[in-house]
């Protein structure tokens, strides 16, 4: 059968900024934020198993209004900030702050979040349905909402209502928006940030969306060959623009970092002992690149997570987005600050905000979106020297050995092949590559291919990463 959560906008409006970026307004509604509303509204260990249920699904279909027009409130709250003279006329003492407020304000006020063939048990439908009554609002407290549950009686035939577009899970291509979903072991993570006085965003997780329409409703799988690595946590660089040739400098501090901040036993994916044969955790640094003014100088970095039990995951992402501001005695600070120390250059600041849409060099979807066209902008190290000298077919050779298809076609070359690709002499590259032959590489395959695209002997710390471009060849993206 099909269980799905059918939510009625009451307030006319959807109140709910973006998880990071907060001058940007939600839509369509998360189905993390959904669930996190059923969660405030629990009330018996009985709730929380139907909730740790729900959670362990795959990732459910959204149906919405296909746009929302942008609503911008500004209002006055009070502080706790004492103010001697003036203030808040109703509130001696206090002061008053500005608060921008912003909203979406779709079409149509219904949205459905759908789980194709979910198997629910009667009781545990009817304590689902029981907390989804139980909800006040969803997104900010202005937001009135009812919502219930239903289910369908033939897996699959969920129906799209009138007035409705369909966003589907799907692998990352151009064009998706990234929805924040529930995940198994995500209720516990909830508790364990509200416990601590920590916000419920460091534990969100991710994934692309596609927008399906009408007339592909039921037909939403594409031909795209897949990446190992299913989470990617990007930080961005603060006040700072290092050049790209400090890439491996950077990607083994943030390596380093990240291991020191991760509770033992460290996942073997973390380290690389013991993980012979399985793809590791790659620290990427990602260049401003193939855009009209790419130069080549590094946005940010990456921390990116191939597929791996919940536990060893959960460990790495709370090492990354906690463990790193706690090993600098910050734990209870709100920020999105962690700060890395680098040889030789000192302590950087890096900032998560999986929600700012710019620049492009630094959102999730520049480097996962799928494509049958990638280029490197860090050289490719080549596992073994070939032989014959027949570069080519080696690089074909680490395709096939890292998972990704055989390509139809390679072009190599001593020199970045896209603009702002980053031209690294033997001593930029990582310790125990120096020696071997490295080049930039341009990559054509048979089907489209998702991010992130990393090849050969450096590809963990950065060197051998791709950047997607479009069948046409024009850049993907826009100027970062």
């Amino acid at each position: 059968m099909s269980l799905s959560i059918d939510i009625e906008l009451i307030s006319g409006r959807y109140d709910a900024a973006g998880a990071g970026d907060r001058d940007a307004e939600e839509w369509p509604p998360h189905p993390a934020r959904v669930f996190c509303a059923l969660v405030a509204s629990a009330r018996s260990d009985s709730d929380r198993e139907a909730l740790r249920w729900l959670e362990g699904l795959p990732a459910p279909v959204v149906q919405a209004s296909p746009s929302a027009r942008s609503d911008v409130r500004t209002s006055y709250v009070v502080t706790n900030s004492v103010e001697r003279a003036g203030g808040s006329q109703f509130h001696p003492g206090r002061t008053n702050a500005r608060k921008v407020s912003r909203s979406a304000l779709p079409g149509n006020l219904r949205v459905r979040v759908v789980w194709p063939d979910a198997r629910a048990e009667p009781s545990t439908v009817a304590l689902l349905d029981g907390l989804a009554r139980r909800v006040p609002y969803l997104g900010r407290s202005t937001g009135v909402a009812a919502l219930s549950v239903g289910v369908g009686s033939e897996p699959g035939s969920i129906g799209l209502p009138e007035g409705l577009d369909q966003f589907d899970p799907a692998p990352a291509v151009h064009g998706g928006v990234g929805l924040r979903i529930p995940y198994p072991g995500y209720l516990d993570l909830l508790i364990d940030q509200y416990d601590n006085s920590r916000p419920a965003w460091e534990v969100s997780r991710e994934v692309n969306y596609q927008r399906a329409g009408r007339e592909t409703q039921g037909n939403s799988t594409l031909a795209i060959a897949p990446s190992v690595y299913t989470d990617v946590i990007i930080l961005r660089f603060k006040g700072l623009r290092p050049d790209g040739r400090l890439t491996t400098m950077f990607t083994e501090a943030l390596r380093r970092a990240v291991m020191s901040a991760t509770s033992d036993p460290l996942p073997e994916a973390l380290h690389g002992h013991g993980a012979d044969g399985r793809p590791h955790v790659a620290f990427l640094a990602l260049p401003n690149a193939d855009n009209p003014r790419a130069d080549g100088h590094l946005l940010g970095m990456a921390v990116a997570i191939p597929d791996l039990p919940e536990s060893e995951r959960r460990a790495i992402v709370r090492g990354v987005l906690v463990g790193m501001r706690s090993a600098i005695g910050d734990s209870a600070s709100d920020e999105r600050t962690l700060h890395l120390s680098v040889p030789l250059i000192g302590e950087v600041d890096l900032t998560y905000e999986p929600g700012v849409l710019q620049p492009w060099g630094v959102r999730p979807e520049r480097w996962r979106q799928g494509s049958d066209h990638w280029v490197s902008v860090t050289p490719v190290i080549l596992d073994r020297y070939p032989r014959s000298g027949d570069v080519e077919q080696e690089i074909a050779r680490s395709c096939v050995r890292v998972g990704l298809p055989q390509p139809r076609e390679i072009l190599v070359s001593t020199a970045p092949l896209v603009a702002g690709g980053i031209r690294m002499r033997p001593g930029d590259l990582p310790e125990q590559a120096r020696g071997k032959l490295f080049r930039h590489v341009e990559l054509h395959f048979d089907r489209k291919v998702a991010g992130p695209v990393l090849l050969g002997a450096g590809r963990y710390l950065g060197v051998g990463l791709f950047a997607p471009l479009r069948a046409s060849g024009v850049a993907a993206g826009v100027a970062s």
